[in-house]
């Protein structure tokens, strides 16, 4: 049997060629789906929600618990968007 892709020699039970690494034969069934992370509803919802905190935190918090939450927040958003880029493809 002869390799489809680099015209090689190969055996005739071969499953890929040992040349180019290439499969003698098509798959049988599809590759799964690839997921491409969070939507962009889910982006601006999370965004809408840590707004919503963040302009609700000096009515709650004053000084130093102020500048902790908000340093919170900023790091819950820059994972947020940091997964959000990572997964969206």
């Amino acid at each position: 049997m002869r390799c489809r892709f680099c015209d090689t020699d190969i055996a005739a039970k071969a499953i890929i060629c040992y040349r180019c690494g290439r499969a003698t034969a098509d798959p049988r069934v599809a590759p799964p789906s690839v997921r491409h992370g969070p939507s962009g509803a889910a982006a601006l919802a999370a965004t809408l929600v840590l707004g919503a905190v963040a302009a609700y935190l000096p009515v709650v918090f004053d000084g130093t618990e102020l500048w902790v939450g908000w340093a919170g927040l900023a790091a819950a958003a820059g994972a947020a968007a940091s997964a959000w880029w990572r997964r969206r493809g």
